[in-house]
Formats: C-alpha cells, structure tokens, sequence
C-alpha cells in the first residue's frame, strides 16, 4: 500500500500537460469560462482509463513478459519525474491560444499525454492487477 501511494503522490505533484494547461485555462478565462476545457480533460482521463485497463488485460493474457517490461518502463519514467522535480528552473512554457473548441483542446491534451497514459498502465500493471481478478473491482478502485 506504501508504495501505490508514494505512487499516486509523485504523479499527483509532478506537473504534466493537463496540469499546466487546467491551470493556464483558468488563468486566462476564470473557472466558469475554462468549465468546457476542464470537462475535456475529464472525459478523455476516463477515455484513458478504459483503453489502459484492456490493453494491460490483452498484455497479461498473452505473456506476463509485458507486464514486466511495463513496470521496467514505469519505474524509469518515474525516476526521471522525481529528478526532473528536484532539478525544475521553475520557468514555464506558456502560450495563449484562442479557441471556442475548448472541451476538445482538453480531450486533445489528456488524450496524447505520456503521463497520464503510463499513470494508467503502470497502476493497472503493478498495483490493482495483483490485488484485483475482475475488471469490476479494478474499474471501482481506481475511479476513487
């Protein structure tokens, strides 16, 4: 259990895309003027999600080889967001964007975030697919 929340923790404060961008929106527009960019990123989080837990599924029936090579690249990733927090400028990339689309610039952000999409495959890999059999208790777990 320690180390699935030293997990989540480390994603939680490691700023990504997503993180950046929610707050960049807000910034510019308020919270009621970013509600659609905001429901984007939430969509597409449980878009994610669900494309993650079948494809771990599918890897873990073929060969539990993947599932190592998974964590392998998990543990890496992770280790290079703890460096790269340690190491941070504190300077930020930002730029301004006007779009009346803006639910799907944030479904268009969390779909092709690297981050979001390991926090997924790596959780199912190394924490719930040990403790869970049924996709039911998975899907409920990580929801919460």
């Amino acid at each position: 259990m320690l180390g699935f929340l030293s997990y989540v923790t480390i994603m939680a404060i490691t700023p990504g895309p997503n993180n950046l961008m929610a707050l960049q929106e807000c910034r510019i527009r308020g919270l009621k003027g970013s509600r659609a960019f905001l429901l984007g990123l939430f969509v597409s989080f449980f878009i994610l999600d669900f494309i993650a837990l079948f494809l771990t599924s599918s890897m873990k029936a073929i060969s539990p080889v993947f599932l190592i090579i998974l964590k392998l690249i998990g543990s890496l990733y992770l280790a290079y967001l703890i460096y790269s927090l340690f190491v941070s400028s504190g300077k930020s990339n930002q730029r301004k964007r006007n779009s009346s689309h803006r639910f799907w610039a944030g479904m268009a952000v969390n779909l092709t975030n690297f981050k979001v999409m390991l926090y997924f495959l790596i959780g199912y890999v190394s924490f719930l697919f040990p403790i869970f059999q049924h996709h039911f208790g998975i899907i409920f777990t990580w929801e919460l």
